[in-house]
């Protein structure tokens, strides 16, 4: 654990910070870092009252469940559950934490191929807020490689992405990728990966590199011509509908209709949300 780099987490201008015990973390440390967050965990200020998520190692490994058990005393409110495989991989951990008197929000993450198969009875699980992706451990888990020959994502990657978006829309959760690149440094790639997941319907980006983090908001967070071009859709389309007509036809062609409507809410409502964060 460097302290170096764990002082300047603070400064990172993150919405949520994710205190790891899982991959980010070598077997003779894990019982430190359990203790380390624990301690985090009673002290939200250090991280200025934003969201904490705790990951604990999966139960079938050898750390979990005194990892859930530890965060369960700590009164943990969200935690990210790696590598869930199903419905009942989940309730698991849940029943675990509620026979301790707690029941965080569970950021389910999406990373082997099992856990693609179950994706809707995951996400439709109470307490799932959130599906991620991480095509990382899906790789490992496939045994194929994360990246094409031209350094894009290996094409299975996209199925499962849309698959994540997909089923995370149908159930009202959060949808979160992260950006895998040949080099974390190419801050244009990586802003170009961002958007393509953001086109996917993703709805926020995480990242274990800093500079990372003011793309992801960029990209993730509506900007300004976003909520003017959505005031002026809701404008137009509830004018219409008091008018009694189900559309609008500007001078340039383009047409409103309720689905334009609709995600214009949904923007204004992101924009909403940031601005009370």
């Amino acid at each position: 654990m460097d302290e170096r780099k764990w002082a300047k987490v603070p400064a990172i201008p993150a919405d949520g910070f994710m205190v790891d015990m899982e991959d980010s973390v070598p077997p003779p440390l894990k019982a430190a870092a359990r203790r380390r967050v624990v301690d985090y965990l009673q002290r939200p200020d250090y991280f200025d009252g934003r969201l904490m998520i705790a990951r604990p190692n999966h139960l079938s490994t050898e750390w979990g469940r005194d990892d859930v058990a530890a965060l369960a005393d700590a009164g943990a409110t969200c935690i990210a559950y790696p590598k869930c495989d199903s419905a009942e991989d989940v309730l698991e951990v849940q029943e675990m934490f509620r026979s301790r008197g707690a029941d965080p929000d569970i950021f389910a993450a999406i990373e082997t191929a099992r856990g693609l198969l179950h994706l809707s009875e995951i996400a439709a699980i109470d307490k799932v807020v959130s599906l991620g992706i991480g095509v990382g451990d899906l790789s490992a888990d496939m045994g194929v490689p994360l990246f094409a020959p031209d350094g894009e994502l290996n094409p299975v990657f996209e199925v499962a992405k849309a698959q994540v978006a997909i089923a995370g829309a149908a159930y009202g959760c959060v949808r979160g990728d992260m950006a895998h690149v040949p080099d974390v440094r190419d801050l244009d790639d990586v802003r170009r990966r961002y958007q393509h997941s953001h086109g996917l319907g993703f709805t926020m980006g995480y990242a274990f590199y800093p500079p990372h983090v003011p793309i992801i908001n960029e990209v993730f967070g509506p900007t300004t011509d976003d909520i003017a071009d959505a005031d002026h859709v809701i404008a137009l389309y509830e004018r219409a509908v008091a008018d009694g007509r189900p559309a609008v036809t500007l001078e340039s062609g383009r047409t409103i209709l309720v689905h334009d409507y609709q995600k214009a809410l949904k923007v204004r409502a992101r924009a909403a949300a940031v601005a009370a964060s």
